[in-house]
């Protein structure tokens, strides 16, 4: 690399990242109330397992709130 910089992606913080992952756990409830049936394990197929952890926690909690809004 003769004194090149390489850029590379910042290690993953789940504190920057958690409203993305929010953001797309919403997205597919949404979608789920609208009929339309998506994995969200197909979801977080290429995520890291702390990505998928928060990802699926956070599917769970809305599928939660939105069962006690019915």
């Amino acid at each position: 690399m003769n004194g090149e910089q390489v850029n590379t992606l910042p290690k993953f913080d789940s504190s920057t990242s958690f409203t993305g992952l929010d953001f797309l756990a919403r997205s597919l409830i949404r979608l789920e109330q609208n009929g339309k049936r998506l994995d969200p394990g197909d979801m977080a197929g290429n995520m890291t397992d702390e990505q998928r952890e928060i990802f699926m926690a956070r599917v769970a909690f809305h599928r939660d709130c939105l069962s006690h809004k019915k």
